[in-house]
């Protein structure tokens, strides 16, 4: 569970030129600071968000580095990684996600001159609506900690009804107690996905990665402890193996659109079956929209998908 103790702050210290830190202020008086400010309908504008940021984030727009003010990078990821119609709970929810990811990971391209990209290699950006510039302003600052320190978290568009282990896709270097395998219950009425794909195309998204031969069959090899692939065997390819990870970046995210699958070969096609899309690490964008309607909180939905981390604020800098 989230704890609570941290939950409650008094105000977001705007100590400007201070070193950028997370600041735990516990203190016995509610509300808690999860407890998302009201905002007035539609009023929220890039500037007012700019006015509540305190800090700044470097990320490459197309070819050129721009610097925007954290909770308008926030507001714009936003607007692009949220579902359309998210309630209030999960929006503020995955913003806070949103940030926390950006701050953890500044500076992640700092060789080339700026902190983030706008890919899924870190976050996309959409331009801001009235939607995320609310949710951005009413979260202001908040973000999710481990031991103190800014987490290492991730979100995918649909779990399929577990997540994933961080460590089962990106390895035992990104191994957290709180990036585990998790039921999510409100997935139960989706519809598998279907994908069916001749194993002469297999074979040639597979050639870039130096596999050689004549793909003859595919079968999955292993599973990971949330059913996801992790290896698939290829009868008449050298090598005769592929990580499921890297098999569908091969025939591309998007039509592949999880390792949650299952497959079957009819003469030269497979058939691929499966659930929800992404890698299914951390919060799940799909699940917390159903979350939020069926009444939980953005600290409840945050719960679920992160147990054990702390929500604490951050304390602005002049960076």
């Amino acid at each position: 569970m989230i704890r609570r103790r941290r939950l409650r702050a008094a105000i977001l210290l705007a100590s400007l030129g201070a070193a950028s830190c997370v600041t735990r202020v516990v203190t016995p008086t509610p509300p808690p600071a999860t407890a998302p400010r009201a905002v007035p309908g539609d009023a929220v504008d890039e500037p007012a968000l700019e006015a509540a940021s305190g800090r700044t984030v470097r990320v490459r727009v197309g070819s050129q580095p721009a610097v925007l003010p954290l909770e308008v990078y926030v507001a714009r990821v936003l607007a692009a990684e949220a579902g359309a119609g998210m309630p209030d709970a999960a929006q503020q929810a995955l913003a806070i996600a949103v940030r926390t990811y950006a701050v953890a990971n500044t500076g992640r391209h700092r060789r080339a001159g700026y902190d983030l990209c706008d890919t899924t290699h870190c976050q996309t950006l959409r331009p801001s609506t009235p939607v995320s510039r609310r949710a951005a302003l009413a979260t202001s600052g908040q973000l999710l900690t481990f031991e103190g320190k800014p987490a290492d978290v991730f979100y995918s568009a649909s779990c399929g009804g577990r997540s994933e282990r961080a460590s089962q896709v990106w390895g035992k270097a990104l191994e957290r107690p709180y990036l585990r395998s998790i039921e999510d219950d409100v997935h139960d009425r989706d519809v598998p996905w279907t994908l069916e794909m001749p194993l002469d195309r297999i074979e040639r998204a597979l050639r870039p990665l130096g596999f050689q031969g004549r793909l003859r069959t595919l079968r999955v090899a292993e599973r990971s402890s949330s059913g996801r692939v992790l290896t698939l065997e290829l009868a008449g390819l050298r090598p005769d193996v592929v990580g499921g990870e890297a098999f569908r970046a091969a025939l591309g995210a998007r039509e592949l659109r999880s390792t949650a699958f299952s497959v079957k070969q009819i003469e030269r096609v497979a058939r691929f079956t499966g659930r929800g899309y992404g890698h299914g690490v951390g919060l799940c964008v799909v699940g917390a929209g159903r979350r939020a309607a069926r009444g939980e909180t953005a600290v409840q939905i945050l719960e679920q998908y992160f147990p054990g981390l702390a929500l604490e604020l951050l304390r602005v800098s002049s960076r």
